[in-house]
């Protein structure tokens, strides 16, 4: 039986971004390997489908472009119970359809050459110390010598190997409903953080289907800071723009946030992506997933040509690259942004250095240094308490993950 050098289990965008910068950087690798998607492209995932400009930079760096009915967006806003803060920055992101783009993205791949294979959902993982057995849906077996679990948030990947899955959970549901006068320009993103009793935060995100402008909104709700009814905030959350929640289709999902304390890794296999864990504080996915792929495919590139398949330093390496810093820095803002939530939003609003921050980071550009010194200089006496406590958490964060991953 044929024995694949990589098997990635799942095609959406973690999936597929590990294949195609694994081609980039070892085209004999990348023929070796093998992408089983569960379904059959195009297929629906539900998601905002909000697309931060640094996945599109980090996709363009190794000559890949998605294709697809977009809507460009230069503009976030945030707002809070007081007033609603925007600010803009060149090339910030655009908002896709997963139906569409992920199927696009895998298109990409198959005309490079690498094999993906649909309609393969896979049953069980197991992983020995010569290799991994993938018992598919239909009762084939795949034979590896590593596997990558791409495969969302209940991915069969995780479970299979027995790994932990965490404690950091969001509950969403979203709808594509019509604009309203109140709507903000089709050009931004709308946080709406108004409402201090939600756990989370309510969104509106510009969105094409089929060709029709409309408004995708929902709620974000993490399910770690205590018991919510995400059906009767979205509810509210639509009557407040004069809408009806029964006049929609309801999507609803879940998430999972990265923890550094939880493993994302065994011997012949890692995780990427939402099987991994992706930001809690905003459950942004698509951009974190495709700059897990470009760390995953250096990391696999490195195991076979050492011929070191234990991935013991998987969580390290990637907390060591800037996606991962920036993953782990998220963290840590949003322990402190609800712990301490009236005294950050009216900081965030006095101080707009810190939302451009956000931005230059969604958007992949240079995190410019005068930013970082006005956000300093202008902060104020009463928010160095809670400030200074961020700093802390992420002081102590950061050894615990390197012991542990030592260990």
């Amino acid at each position: 039986m044929k024995v694949h050098d990589v098997v990635i289990v799942g095609g959406g965008p973690a999936g597929i971004s590990t294949a195609l910068h694994l081609h980039a950087r070892d085209p004999s690798l990348a023929e070796r390997t093998l992408v089983l998607e569960k379904e059959r492209y195009p297929r629906e995932k539900y998601c905002a489908g909000g697309v931060g400009g640094r996945a599109l930079k980090t996709l363009a760096r190794i000559g890949v472009h998605v294709d697809v009915p977009s809507v460009p967006v230069t503009t976030v806003a945030m707002r809070t119970s007081r007033e609603t803060a925007t600010m803009s920055e060149p090339g910030l992101g655009q908002v896709v359809r997963r139906i569409e783009f992920d199927h696009a993205l895998a298109r990409v791949a198959m005309d490079r050459g690498i094999a993906v294979r649909e309609g393969a959902g896979v049953r069980d993982v197991v992983a020995t110390a010569d290799g991994v057995r993938l018992v598919l849906a239909d009762g084939e077996t795949v034979l590896a010598k590593v596997v990558v679990g791409a495969d969302g948030v209940g991915g069969v990947v995780r479970r299979s190997l027995g790994l932990s899955g965490g404690t950091l959970r969001a509950q969403v549901i979203e709808c594509d409903t019509d604009a309203v006068a109140t709507d903000l320009p089709r050009d931004t993103l709308l946080f709406d953080w108004s409402d201090r009793s939600l756990n989370g935060y309510g969104w509106d995100f510009p969105t094409l289907v089929g060709g029709q402008e409309r408004v995708c909104r929902g709620m974000y709700v993490i399910r770690a800071l205590g018991p919510d009814n995400v059906h009767d905030r979205l509810r509210a959350y639509l009557a407040a723009r004069g809408l009806r929640m029964e006049d929609y289709k309801l999507k609803p999902f879940g998430e999972r946030g990265f923890e550094p304390g939880e493993p994302i890794s065994k011997p012949r296999a890692l995780l990427v992506g939402e099987a991994a864990g992706i930001d809690i504080a905003t459950g942004e996915g698509i951009a974190q997933a495709i700059q897990h792929g470009e760390v995953a495919a250096g990391a696999l590139s490195r195991a076979f040509r050492t011929g070191r398949f234990e991935f013991a330093d998987w969580k390290r390496t990637v907390l060591a690259s800037r996606f991962g810093r920036g993953l782990f820095a998220r963290l840590v803002m949003y322990r402190t942004f609800y712990l301490h939530r009236a005294r950050a939003e009216q900081a965030l609003l006095d101080n707009p250095s810190f939302l451009q921050l956000f931005a230059q980071d969604f958007a992949g550009n240079r995190l410019r240094l005068r930013t970082f010194l006005r956000a300093a200089a202008a902060a104020q006496p009463q928010d160095v308490p809670w400030l200074a406590q961020m700093v802390r958490d992420a002081a102590r964060g950061a050894p615990h993950v390197r012991t542990e991953d030592a260990a």
